[in-house]
């Protein structure tokens, strides 16, 4: 009860009327996801979520025998149009949507945006997964759950924003009954999250220590985006001012095979678009900008990768 009151009393600052009674301490919002399916959902259910989307959420989908159906989306994430017509066409029981620096396409929904997606959830009375795994990283963005409290779990990870290692996350549930659904099925999946990880972390947000990490990682995602937008000068990409990571789609004249390929051989991992996808593959990578151990490398990896976008597609011949 006392971890649950810290992390409402933290979780409060941002989306107000949040109460001891609604919050879970998870153990990461992997898990979660899972447990919010095994808990809400029956096999061969829809669950809708933009077309390009989190694996995790993939796996943990087709763990729970449920259908993941993809919407499309732009610059500004899930299109309210084409969610209103995947609602009426495939009724499905929950949304899964990350729509602050969304992965892995970077996209941040406007207010406009939120709100829009907002009245098309509550018109079709379906209930929302929130994955907030980086709102933190951009706090003027409020989450859904702000505009949807009664029928939104949100879901806030701590490992994009405050340390990897940290297999802990905050969730908030639209009332006390969807509270204890869930904690049944966390229950059932993991016990509970591991309890010094939770009290380090309940340490944190009470004095202080969370809000001076979250702002450092804030600041340090900042200079590498920019290092970023320097470095791929004239490459098309995507991305938010302050995430973790871009959105590149690759030159015609590539095949993501033969790119990755052609990067791997210097030394450089990135993520084929396909890993993402809930329909056709795109012709695009994800590339993170936290991996790097520091600036300088960081700088000098994406000059390879810039180098590989402007040149000439590498071939093999087979003998």
């Amino acid at each position: 009860p006392e971890e649950r009151a810290v992390a409402a009393a933290w979780l409060a600052r941002r989306v107000a009327g949040v109460t001891p009674g609604t919050v879970l301490v998870g153990s990461g919002t992997q898990t979660a996801i899972l447990a919010f399916l095994l808990a809400n959902t029956s096999r061969g259910d829809v669950v809708l979520a933009e077309d390009l989307t989190f694996p995790g959420f993939r796996a943990a989908a087709t763990y729970a025998s449920v259908r993941a159906v993809g919407v499309p989306m732009d610059g500004e994430g899930i299109i309210p149009e084409a969610l209103d017509e995947a609602c009426r066409q495939h009724a499905p029981k929950a949304v899964y949507l990350i729509p602050t620096v969304q992965n892995p396409t970077a996209a941040t929904m406007p207010e406009k945006r939120r709100k829009a997606v907002a009245r098309v959830i509550g018109s079709h009375d379906v209930q929302l997964f929130e994955d907030d795994a980086y709102g933190l990283l951009a706090p003027e963005a409020a989450p859904l759950a702000a505009l949807m409290p009664e029928r939104t779990t949100w879901a806030v990870s701590l490992s994009k924003c405050l340390a990897p290692g940290l297999r802990v996350s905050l969730l908030n549930a639209p009332n006390p009954a969807a509270a204890a659904r869930l904690a049944d099925a966390l229950r059932a999946a993991v016990q509970m999250a591991p309890p010094l990880m939770a009290a380090m972390v309940m340490r944190w947000l009470q004095d202080g220590s969370a809000d001076r990490i979250i702002a450092a990682i804030r600041s340090e995602a900042a200079a590498r985006q920019r290092i970023a937008a320097q470095a791929l000068a004239g490459v098309r990409f995507a991305a938010d001012p302050r995430g973790h990571h871009i959105w590149l789609p690759l030159p015609p004249h590539w095949t993501r095979t033969a790119f990755l390929a052609h990067l791997q051989r210097q030394g450089l991992a990135v993520v084929a678009g396909g890993g993402f996808s809930l329909g056709e593959a795109p012709h695009a990578i994800r590339v993170s900008l936290g991996a790097a151990r520091s600036r300088a490398e960081l700088a000098t990896a994406l000059d390879i990768l810039a180098a590989a976008f402007r040149s000439a597609a590498a071939t093999s011949h087979i003998v």
